[in-house]
């Protein structure tokens, strides 16, 4: 699903979660194994996947995990 405007947040968190999940399982890591490299609870990793809302420090560290940071930097360009 592409990510816009007119999705409601909700569905946003749904699916970063999904895409963190994907690339979790790409890398052939367990929400365990991202949980301790990332220095955060499993049960925020779980969270994160089930697309609930997490505090951005949390997505940033799991982020790092999953080489995902570059993205994020795509994402908000500077001025």
């Amino acid at each position: 699903m592409k990510i816009s405007k007119t999705l409601a947040d909700d569905a946003i968190l749904a699916e970063i979660g999904e895409r963190i999940t994907s690339r979790r399982l790409d890398l052939q890591l367990t929400q365990a194994d991202v949980a301790e490299r990332a220095g955060v609870a499993k049960r925020t990793v779980e969270r994160i996947e089930a697309g609930a809302s997490a505090q951005m420090s949390s997505i940033i560290r799991i982020l790092r995990v999953l080489d995902g940071l570059p993205g994020l930097d795509r994402m908000i360009s500077e001025t």
